[in-house]
């Protein structure tokens, strides 16, 4: 289920990125009327929208997409070698070596797809968002997709 939540997620945010990019961006803020403050929600058409929501934003949605991923897959994997080493140090070097592999197999990969779409962002901007939209809905329709699955196996099994 933490993989389609995340799918689901990363899929809104997606989506959510190249809307705004068109032109409407979608955000709260916080006002206060008298000594009672309130949010809402407000949507911006064709405004310029400058100021940050957030303070370290950088890194947060890899890190967290790496989580998911090592708990999905890479972590059971790892156990299942890491029973068969006899020795703790050498368990431990496995874990480093193992680790630094993940890690730099994926910022390969992640370069390697991701570079053409930085290059071409600004020369083919409306390919570019609709490309970045589609990926979005298709994220957001297979996280559904897996969730829905995943809840009918549940209660099919319960009752």
């Amino acid at each position: 289920m933490p993989v389609a939540a995340m799918l689901i997620l990363l899929g809104i945010s997606a989506v959510r990125r190249a809307v705004r990019e068109r032109g409407m961006q979608i955000h709260t803020h916080v006002h206060e009327h008298g000594d009672k403050p309130h949010s809402h929600v407000h949507v911006h058409v064709g405004e310029e929208h400058n100021h940050m929501h957030r303070m370290f934003k950088i890194g947060r949605k890899p890190f967290a997409v790496g989580l998911v991923h090592g708990f999905a897959g890479s972590a059971a994997l790892t156990l299942l070698v890491l029973a068969q080493i006899p020795s703790v140090a050498l368990g431990l070097v496995y874990m480093a070596v193992f680790g630094i592999g993940s890690i730099g197999g994926m910022l390969i990969m992640s370069a390697m797809i991701s570079v053409p779409f930085v290059l071409t962002a600004s020369r083919f901007e409306v390919i570019n968002t609709a490309i970045r939209l589609s990926a979005g809905l298709f994220s957001l329709g297979f996280g559904l997709m897996i969730a829905w699955e995943l809840l009918h196996e549940v209660f099919a099994t319960s009752s």
